[in-house]
């Protein structure tokens, strides 16, 4: 993750003919007839195409027309039937590839509205601190790690480390550090990515002050990312093909990425996923979040023709990302009042909020959404005065600009977020272990209306679900499951926190799928088994609607469909 302030249109359709057709719907009918198709695309029948039938599923198409059917027809990636296999085999050749889902549970393929993609793929390099209780298994682990020449670059690179669940709850220091090794140049991320520690050789190498604690927070940390050596753009298509294999084992087939900030600009990264894009090599569908914290980058971007859903096959430019606060656990979240735990600090605000309106201002004239990170309730405030004046100075048919991560929000908050037509890009996962501070952090009244999302889907708010990985995995399923029982499930005999806040399992779904879509304005292109649109689907191992929520986590997924093809396979 290059900085903690940087860090973080349609997509390829295998053939033109068939993406460029006028969608054909009926509101009783659930397929497209084979002969339905070749009257109206005659020339279809000269050229051939690609068919596939899936039969024998349990298929949650999300569709309200036909909620649950049993096979599903694609051509050339599009959905072009769904409903029973005798009804959906009128509608291709004989010659169709059929595959047997074996009775499984088949849902939309999933989404992940934010994550860091690039920086996930270099956690893997890492040493993982997730599992440690107090500085003396860091210490520990980082010695093993270091007698086993687990160095970046001469660096010793550690993550996930997160002091509040330990017995001594401080942030390590330069002092700590050094017992591992005064020579070897060492920075360990906290889990959240807005701190890092530093040993003494790591603070004479960035040519920080001798009186330096070895502890960086927020832009402090920006020191070290630009030291740190880019890399090559042929590493970072290998990174991305590799994160990308990942997401499919999970049914992920679309990332809202915030990448940029991996390297010095915007460039090695965009050039990287479009050369893997028009050579048909990405194999999963990118949006990217570009990060942009200053207004001359910004105009640099525009004024190399970038453009808000410019799209090279499945690698499009998305929402113009932005960081305006820190995050819970470490204190950093911009608050509107002091901690209740901490007096002395209310976070740390990385805009005023009119330096925040002279740079989306730019965005937001250039047709981008807005996409910034928010998390206490102090930056909300101020995102959402921002928008407020943008939109009443310079108004924007549906806009869709969104609170990242919306964590602590008062009651009015929420109302203003859906007066201003905004959505919300939240992360379930994060409620297993925020649960643990969030009151001690805010105090119960504020706790009791944040992470709200139930009361956001009653507001008429579009929400989305991400990871925000690697801050947390991007397992799908046991996010998912968080959305619905808003339990930490290593806990043994968990209650849900504030169970009023739990969402049904359909409503998760359509959180990671639905609402995902919708967040990139790409409701018409997928995020349902719907007719026409694109045909991406993940099987399950169990029926994640009829079993105990609690058993949603540890559900497999078995197969990730994209564009009608089989794309990975357990």
């Amino acid at each position: 993750m290059k900085s903690p302030a940087c860090r973080r249109p349609s997509f390829l359709r295998f053939n033109l003919i068939i993406a460029s057709a006028p969608r054909m719907r009926h509101a009783r009918l659930c397929f497209l007839s084979k002969s339905s198709i070749l009257s109206t695309y005659p020339y279809l029948e000269r050229i051939g195409f690609m068919e596939k039938l899936y039969v024998n599923g349990s298929i949650h198409t999300l569709d309200a027309a036909s909620p649950l059917v049993s096979a599903l027809a694609a051509v050339d990636g599009r959905i072009v039937a769904i409903g029973t296999e005798a009804e959906v085999r009128a509608a291709v050749s004989p010659a169709a590839e059929v595959v047997d889902l074996g009775g499984r549970t088949v849902t939309p393929a999933f989404s992940d509205t934010h994550m860091h993609l690039l920086s996930y793929v270099g956690s893997k390099r890492e040493v993982d601190l997730s599992a440690v209780h107090s500085v003396e298994e860091l210490i520990a682990a980082c010695r093993a790690a270091l007698a086993a020449g687990q160095l970046a670059n001469g660096w010793l690179m550690g993550r996930a480390w997160n002091q509040n669940g330990w017995s001594v709850p401080r942030i390590p220091d330069r002092h700590d550090l050094d017992q591992i090794s005064r020579e070897v140049p060492i920075a360990l991320s906290r889990a959240c990515y807005h701190v890092i520690c530093i040993n003494s050789r790591a603070i004479e190498l960035l040519g920080l002050s001798a009186a330096c604690d070895g502890v960086l927070r927020e832009d402090e940390c920006n020191c070290l990312y630009e030291a740190l050596a880019d890399p090559s753009e042929e590493a970072l298509e290998s990174m991305v093909l590799e994160g990308c294999g990942d997401l499919l084992k999970n049914g992920i087939v679309c990332a809202h990425t915030d990448d940029f900030g991996e390297t010095e600009t915007y460039k090695p990264v965009y050039n990287a996923y479009r050369r893997l894009a028009e050579a048909n090599r990405l194999p999963v569908r990118i949006v990217q979040q570009c990060h942009f914290g200053e207004p001359e980058t910004l105009k640099q971007f525009l004024a190399d023709g970038r453009f808000y859903g410019e799209t090279h096959g499945h690698y499009r430019l998305g929402e113009h990302k932005l960081l305006l606060d820190g995050s819970l656990g470490a204190r950093t979240s911009y608050m509107r009042k002091p901690y209740a735990d901490d007096p002395s600090t209310q976070g740390i605000p990385l805009f005023t909020e009119e330096s925040l309106y002279e740079l989306t201002r730019i965005s937001h004239a250039a047709g981008f959404p807005i996409a910034a990170h928010a998390i206490g309730d102090g930056a909300i405030e101020m995102l959402l005065n921002t928008v407020a004046r943008l939109q009443a100075e310079s108004p924007r048919p549906d806009p869709r600009h969104g609170v990242v991560h919306c964590q602590i929000t008062d009651e009015a908050q929420l109302k203003r977020i859906a007066q201003l037509g905004m959505q919300a890009y939240v992360q379930p996962i994060f409620v297993k272990a925020d649960q643990h501070i969030t009151e001690a952090r805010v105090g119960a009244q504020l706790a009791k209306t944040s992470y709200a999302w139930k009361t956001l889907l009653g507001l008429g708010i579009n929400i989305s679900g991400g990871s925000d990985c690697p801050v947390e995995p991007f397992d799908l399923l046991p996010n998912l499951a968080c959305a619905v029982t808003r339990i930490d499930p290593t806990m043994p005999g968990a209650k849900p926190w504030h169970p009023e806040q739990c969402l049904s399992v359909e409503e998760a779904v359509r959180v990671f799928t639905q609402g995902a879509a919708y967040a990139s304005f790409e409701e018409d292109e997928r995020g349902t088994l719907s007719v026409g649109k694109v045909a991406d689907f993940a099987v399950l191992s169990r029926d994640i609607f009829t079993i105990n929520p609690n058993e949603i986590g540890s559900t497999k997924v078995e197969m990730t469909v994209v564009d009608g093809e089989i794309a990975w396979e357990k």
